[in-house]
């Protein structure tokens, strides 16, 4: 008897662990929103995921999708770049590094660095109309872990270093956030995606403009 109690209680702990780390996903809700004289059409779907730390084995909360995803422009469907026709002239990597180049004076530390832009959508007129940034993000060195040989000196003292992502400073984040917004204001306009030989909205891939780039001696580096 006291074995099947036992095996109850393990069947409830291991239950009660899935649970924890499955994901929370709030239902999609559908809403309008005027920005800058455009009406969007946007899906706000942020799911919640609490995750294992493998390295310092803490349970951390990560919001996938925080911002609304833009489903339609003044009432046109929004296309990413991988279901149109023919893609704008502007890709994600081009308008990260035009970004960039706008904002070097703002970079002076060493450090590898990003941009967590997304929804950056180009119009079927050819203009950046709508963008998200949720602030810049340096590459740090955390140590964690601790010696086992017990000696208190020597490399293995320091524990094990790895390589985090973490945002800097807010006040920085938001300052650059209003230069980003001046910046994208006075893009050119590029040449827009089509289908079926018509111009469409066209959402930047989001992989290309969150892409790390590197300050060395005040030089950036793409």
């Amino acid at each position: 008897m006291p074995a099947i109690q036992n095996i109850h209680k393990r069947v409830a702990a291991l239950a009660a662990t899935l649970f924890l780390f499955m994901p929370f996903c709030a239902p999609a809700q559908i809403s309008t929103l005027n920005y800058k004289g455009n009406v969007l059409e946007v899906k706000n779907a942020a799911d919640t995921i609490e995750i294992l730390d493998p390295v310092t084995t803490e349970v951390m909360t990560v919001i996938e999708n925080p911002n609304p995803i833009p489903l339609k422009l003044n009432n046109m469907n929004i296309y990413t770049v991988n279901e149109v026709e023919q893609r704008p002239s502007v890709s994600g990597d081009k308008i990260r590094r035009y970004i960039i180049q706008q904002l070097s004076e703002h970079f002076k530390r060493d450090g590898e660095y990003r941009l967590m832009l997304d929804n950056i959508i180009i119009s079927d007129k050819g203009k950046v109309v709508y963008h998200n940034f949720n602030g810049v993000e340096k590459k740090i060195a955390i140590q964690t872990g601790h010696s086992d040989n017990g000696s208190n000196s020597g490399p293995s003292a320091n524990g094990i270093k790895t390589a985090r992502w973490k945002e800097t400073d807010k006040n920085f984040s938001t300052a650059l956030s209003t230069q980003i917004e001046k910046v994208l204001d006075k893009a050119p306009v590029y040449k827009p995606a089509t289908v079926y030989n018509q111009p469409v909205p066209c959402l930047l891939d989001t992989r290309e403009l969150q892409r790390p780039f590197l300050v060395k001696g005040g030089v950036i580096q793409y």
